[in-house]
């Protein structure tokens, strides 16, 4: 075969290879859902919570609006949520797309930055069903919590990772809950962003951290908890202080945020397929 020849028919593989390759990304483009890369605060997607201590949970904190900022991260633009204590008053941020932006069937998944949870912080990225039913009937899927009681027991509150799921006919004895609570291979709260992806499809709800499978529910027509997880969901995002999940109600056993001092959570991205 001619010089010639082959050049042009390696030419035409190339641009075929090429063509090729710009169709795929092309498509992982047009896949977003929704993303939101935090270089402002977009009001028309996220409401800034308010409520005073005690609100839930037998948290610690009030949120207000002024706990909730967009600002710079390691070069990066983010969504800051900042706890702050003023002597025996500590405030947060917590963040929520209800009614703005919901889906349901999707993969969706944030990187996010964790403070150190000590004894008392409790961050969390989950989500509620945007069906206008109330709690648990609604349905609550909890991607990740850290800061749960039994890390600081075990003192591995910078592995010990939660996820759980809610759903039952009341708050009460209607009330079920389903959870993985075990220690993640690294550390999560080590100064760096860590990606936690959530896979949900009629039959399964799957979480990850940094491509690792934490675990899988199952939440298919046999599973006796389809009823609760196949509305649109819409997604949260707080930093809270104490509370039941902590197992810490007394604000002089958190030690993770001092007087004066001022923690942040930081969410670089969030991303919905």
């Amino acid at each position: 075969m001619k010089r010639t020849t082959v050049f042009l028919l390696l030419m035409c593989l190339m641009q075929q290879s090429c063509s090729s390759n710009d169709e795929v990304d092309a498509g992982k483009q047009e896949s977003f859902f929704f993303k939101d890369d935090f270089e402002t605060f977009n009001g028309n997607i996220w409401t800034k919570e308010v409520h005073e201590a005690g609100w839930v949970n037998q948290e610690l904190q009030a949120y207000d609006a002024a706990h909730v900022s967009v600002g710079t991260d390691q070069g990066k633009s983010v969504l800051i949520l900042t706890a702050e204590r003023k002597g025996n008053k500590i405030y947060s941020g917590r963040v929520n797309t209800e009614g703005k932006k919901n889906f349901k069937y999707r993969k969706i998944e944030a990187s996010i930055k964790l403070p150190k949870t000590g004894n008392g912080l409790w961050p969390a990225f989950w989500m509620m069903g945007d069906n206008g039913k109330p709690w648990p009937q609604c349905g609550e899927i909890d991607i990740m919590e850290m800061g749960e009681r039994n890390g600081i027991a075990g003192a591995t509150t910078e592995t010990f990772l939660n996820t759980a799921i809610h759903y039952g006919t009341d708050a009460g004895t209607g009330h079920q809950q389903e959870y993985q609570a075990s220690n993640f291979p690294h550390s999560l709260q080590d100064g760096q962003y860590h990606v936690y992806t959530l896979d949900w499809s009629e039959n399964s709800l799957t979480v990850s951290v940094d491509n690792i499978e934490f675990h899988s529910f199952d939440i298919s027509t046999t599973s006796g908890r389809s009823a609760y997880f196949h509305d649109n969901f819409f997604i949260l995002f707080n930093l809270a202080v104490g509370g039941s999940f902590t197992g810490i109600t007394n604000i002089n056993e958190i030690t993770a945020l001092k007087d004066g001092e001022k923690v942040n959570m930081y969410i670089d991205w969030v991303k919905i397929y």
